[in-house]
């Protein structure tokens, strides 16, 4: 079952423009730009980056407004910070990649699959990097695609646009796409979604480009702290004062 999920928030009742004049639903303003040192009692001291270095899910989940935090990925665009252990299962995934190629190549496809994908698109400002699940050269129709085990978001859509505007850039996208923008394809457990070549268009490039500038610059953006996006957030509390930790809200009350 192939279906079209609706790009832009504008056309889902939400607020289109991402900018440094829109304010978060809770904004703090930034304290400081300056990172604490390391010493003995605390954690490894961030490393800034010599020039800003954007992984493309920090771009799409702000573009789709479903992770209001420009703080977080200006921060981790600029800094280096110590891994935070994680406990994501990616079995259901790695299958549907591993099914999905196996498809392709019964039906006699080039395919191409996550690491083979993988590229950094140098800019003047910044560098963005990426990883497609898969790329199909369909018989001279070239076809990103990313799995997703879970419900369906806007932010894939997001997503799989900037890999059909960045790969065409990089050595391997030269070379297959040709000049040419690829087409895209989300693959659910379910349903297929297609994203036709045409969505990369001038506003989805304008609203791109306005997305990575504020990731991008040498002002940090507003804090929007929330426990969600704290929950998962990779900038540690040392280096955003106006973090959540779980907990915080669950002191002693007489209301209930």
């Amino acid at each position: 079952m192939n279906v079209q999920l609706s790009l832009f928030p504008e056309e889902s009742g939400q607020a289109f423009s991402i900018s440094s004049n829109q304010k978060p639903k809770t904004t703090r303003k930034s304290t400081s730009t300056k990172f604490p040192k390391e010493t003995k009692t605390t954690q490894p001291a961030a490393k800034k980056r010599s020039k800003p270095y954007i992984w493309v899910t920090w771009l799409s989940g702000l573009m789709a407004q479903e992770k209001q935090c420009q703080f977080t990925a200006w921060s981790l665009a600029n800094y280096q910070f110590p891994k935070i252990p994680s406990n994501f299962d990616s079995s259901a995934h790695d299958k549907m990649v591993i099914q999905q190629k196996m498809q392709h190549q019964a039906q006699k496809s080039a395919v191409y699959v996550e690491d083979d994908n993988s590229f950094t698109i140098h800019g003047k400002t910044c560098d963005i990097g990426g990883k497609p699940d898969i790329v199909v050269n369909d018989f001279g129709q070239i076809i990103i695609e990313d799995c997703k085990s879970g419900k369906q978001k806007i932010a894939h859509k997001y997503q799989v646009l900037i890999y059909m505007l960045l790969f065409p850039l990089s050595p391997k996208g030269k070379l297959l796409c040709q000049g040419q923008t690829p087409a895209g394809r989300l693959v659910y457990p379910d349903e297929i979604v297609e994203i036709p070549p045409l969505d990369v268009d001038r506003k989805f490039k304008d609203f791109f480009l306005q997305t990575v500038a504020i990731i991008s610059g040498s002002t940090p953006p507003p804090q929007a702290p929330s426990h969600w996006e704290c929950r998962y957030c990779n900038v540690p509390a040392a280096y955003c004062a106006a973090r959540i930790e779980l907990g915080a809200d669950t002191g002693k009350h007489d209301l209930f």
